[in-house]
């Protein structure tokens, strides 16, 4: 027997006595979204709330109203009758943090080595399907919210930084038998028989009780390389699938209990992680489970929040960390503030008491922003009844594409995948760079945009036609039929689609093709002996380079053909026709592109501000274009009409307002990226509005009106925001 059998059947005797005839967790079906909490009326402003780090709110509340700190924080809850009672007294604000305490969604240090750096099948700590960890959880959150429910609480944290193991390093989490038991319930009803299973996953188990998940190191060993028709990873993404199941079902469960003890608090977590295969963070089905969150803005993981979160708005949150450079930080608040964050958390080290003064200058430096911020100016945006307003564009958001490509990813790690952490990831991960070079791309163009979420598209909810006029499919490996066929149904509509590359090659599990599901709409012929980029792998990101510059970890660029300086992806991919690239094919009212052209260089600010970029930017506006669409307003900075300057429009009844914010390619950027553009630390700039029809202007800052035209000229701070009323003639 195997080394890793043994283990799995070692960890099955070592727990089997914990469960014995136990029931499992009976959490809630996260399909249906848990319903939106009404927001409390000292919400009607952004926010800026303090975290208890060297720094007690009874102690330093004069601080925090001289430097114009809006709230703070209420850790767990039960002992703090104190801090409730200064709320009310004082009509201060605060949130709920632990409230279920640490350890159970978050795992304490003494239970990591438990869920890292492990190639085998894993049993959690605190198995999340183990009825006695739920009930421990609720009865803290009796506990705490028994105490903190009474004052002017905004929203109650159930943990920091949760996960199925730990953060969203590699972990297969978990096969405690109470676990496994919901699984293979969970199977019986995805496949109804075995023999359906069995034909997926290419097994021979006899029935449902006998099955057992694979994880990732046992599909790993026959996914290295091309082609991709060959590739089956159903057994590990179908566990990854159903342990984000879970992980929804019981933060949903969760919620709802919140809900039954303080009805108008709405109940989430903070310290949310990137979009990944690990940790229980498919953002389509936790943005269902909870009712508000605070998550690192990773990966899109802000605008796809903003997506779904908006006709029913549910508030969002930032953590901010003072960089001590005033200008950094200002603009930090005002970039989240105009994206619709309610509010951010701020990590006070250093803020008080420290070199002999009671606040830092760096922070000091910064008042008359915390109070313009948090002041009236904000109301128009943080007002629950301000939706965000998107020009008819979607970005399709695929989890098991995320998956399939985190497995591409892996390839160049071998046996020590386990040890690409989620931190590493955060930087390397294709699907999540790629996603974030297609929002820039739209922003830089002077468009916004919505996320599609595959499971509304797959429950028939996402009304694709009457949202849309364009779709884009950023490297979507996986799409089952009946998101093929809802795709299809939206081109025939009228509707054009934009693949990038890979896109179907994968069914919605997983397991290869011999072609791509839409090979046949976007009129195109896959050839994969050819290979792919330069023929010498699949991997884009190079994650083993972590330490060199970005453009170095593109290891299969080198050599790759380029047409207009991008990358062809797959190299046996023709049209009829013969083109290999910007292959369109009209189907029913509407068309398909297939664009064959990878643009993850586009991330690096030397090619997104450089002939390529421009190159590049050109491709997706002249299909815009030709499918009726034009930005709302041209933003020019200095004359330059691509100033990193971005557009964002919102509605509230009959208003509309415009914000305009700096935007970087990472908030890190400091430099300017050149073209006469300025760097979010550089000069006060003279900006040029172009509207392309007549509209009335009202700076909501400084209040200035200006007569009604298609032309205005304003004056702009790369580390603030204007925030403009547009009003109709």
């Amino acid at each position: 027997m195997r080394l890793t059998s043994l283990i799995i059947l070692w960890n099955f005797c070592l727990c089997l006595w914990t469960v014995n005839c136990m029931a499992e967790v009976q959490s809630p079906d996260p399909a249906e979204p848990v319903p939106a909490i009404s927001q409390r009326p000292e919400w009607n402003r952004f926010r800026i709330l303090v975290w208890p780090y060297k720094t007690d709110v009874l102690r330093d509340f004069g601080l925090y109203r001289k430097l114009g700190i809006g709230g703070f924080q209420i850790d767990r809850g039960a002992g703090q009758e104190k801090k409730v009672h200064l709320s009310i007294r004082q009509r201060f604000p605060y949130y709920v943090g632990h409230a279920a305490d640490k350890g159970f969604l978050h795992l304490r240090k003494k239970d990591w080595d438990k869920v890292t750096n492990k190639r085998g099948l894993v049993i959690r700590p605190h198995s999340l399907a183990d009825p006695r960890t739920l009930a421990q959880m609720k009865t803290h959150l009796l506990n705490n919210l028994t105490v903190v429910k009474n004052g002017y609480v905004l929203a109650c944290a159930f943990d920091d930084e949760i996960s199925l193991g730990r953060m969203n390093n590699p972990c297969d989490a978990d096969i405690h038998p109470l676990s496994l038991q919901w699984f293979r319930k969970w199977l019986k009803k995805e496949y109804g028989s075995p023999e359906q299973l069995n034909r997926q996953w290419g097994t021979s188990f006899s029935g449902f009780d006998k099955v057992m998940p694979r994880g990732f190191e046992q599909v790993r060993k026959k996914a290295k390389k091309p082609p991709l028709f060959r590739w089956n990873l159903s057994p590990w993404m179908d566990f990854r699938h159903f342990m984000d199941f879970q992980f929804a079902s019981v933060l949903s469960e969760l919620v709802q209990y919140a809900n039954s003890l303080a009805p108008d608090i709405p109940a989430g977590f903070v310290g949310a992680q990137a979009p990944g295969p690990w940790g229980g963070y498919d953002y389509a089905m936790l943005c269902r489970a909870v009712q508000w969150m605070e998550a690192y803005d990773i990966h899109g993981t802000n605008e796809i929040l903003r997506s779904w979160w908006n006709a029913a708005r549910r508030p969002r949150m930032q953590t901010f960390f003072s960089t001590k450079n005033p200008k950094l930080d200002s603009w930090f608040l005002w970039y989240y503030m105009a994206h619709g964050n309610q509010a951010v958390i701020a990590w006070p080290e250093g803020w008080f008491h420290t070199e002999g003064r009671d606040m830092a200058p760096h922070i000091l430096a910064n008042r008359e922003t915390f109070e313009e911020i948090q002041g009236k100016v904000s109301e128009h945006i943080v007002n629950p009844k301000t939706l965000f307003d998107p020009d008819p564009v979607g970005i399709y958001y695929s989890h098991p594409s995320i998956r399939a490509g985190w497995a591409m990813d892996a390839i160049v790690h071998g046996k020590t995948w386990p040890k690409r952490t989620g931190a590493l990831d955060d930087e390397n991960q294709t699907m999540g760079i790629l996603r974030k070079v297609w929002c820039k791309t739209l922003e830089d163009l002077g468009f916004q945009y919505d996320f599609v979420s595959y499971l509304d598209v797959e429950d028939g909810k996402a009304e694709l036609s009457r949202r849309f006029r364009v779709i884009i499919l950023p490297k979507t490996v996986c799409l089952s039929h009946k998101e093929a066929d809802l795709l299809r149904e939206f081109v025939e509509k009228g509707g054009v689609l934009i693949a990038d590359y890979l896109c179907g090659v994968m069914d919605g599990r997983g397991r290869g093709r011999s072609k791509g599901v839409l090979d046949d709409l976007f009129g195109i012929i896959r050839d994969e002996s050819a290979g792919y980029l330069n023929g010498k792998g699949l991997t884009e990101i190079d994650g083993e380079k972590y330490e060199k510059p970005y453009l170095r970890r593109l290891t299969y660029y080198k050599g790759v053909r380029r047409y207009k300086g991008m990358a062809v992806f797959e190299r046996g991919t023709r049209n009829r026709q013969g083109a290999g690239v910007l292959m369109e094919k009209r189907s029913g009212k509407g068309r398909a592109v297939y664009l064959n052209l990878s643009p993850l260089e586009y991330w690096a600010p030397d090619r997104r501000f450089s002939d390529y970029g421009r190159e590049w930017r050109k491709i997706v506006s002249d299909i815009l274009q030709s499918s009726g669409l034009r930005p709302r307003v041209i933003v020019y900075e200095n004359g330059n009409p691509v100033s990193m300057i971005e557009s964002l429009w919102w509605k509230n009844g009959g208003r509309e307002y415009l914000c305009l914010v700096k935007n970087p390619s990472e908030k890190k950027e400091l430099k300017k990226p050149g073209n006469n553009i300025e760097g979010i630390t550089g000069q006060e700039a003279d900006i040029r509005l172009k509207f392309p029809d007549t509209v009335g202007l009202v700076n909501l800052r400084t209040m200035s009106r200006f007569e009604e035209g298609q032309v205005f000229h304003d004056r702009f701070n790369p580390w603030e925001a204007n925030i403009y009323e547009v009003l109709k003639p």
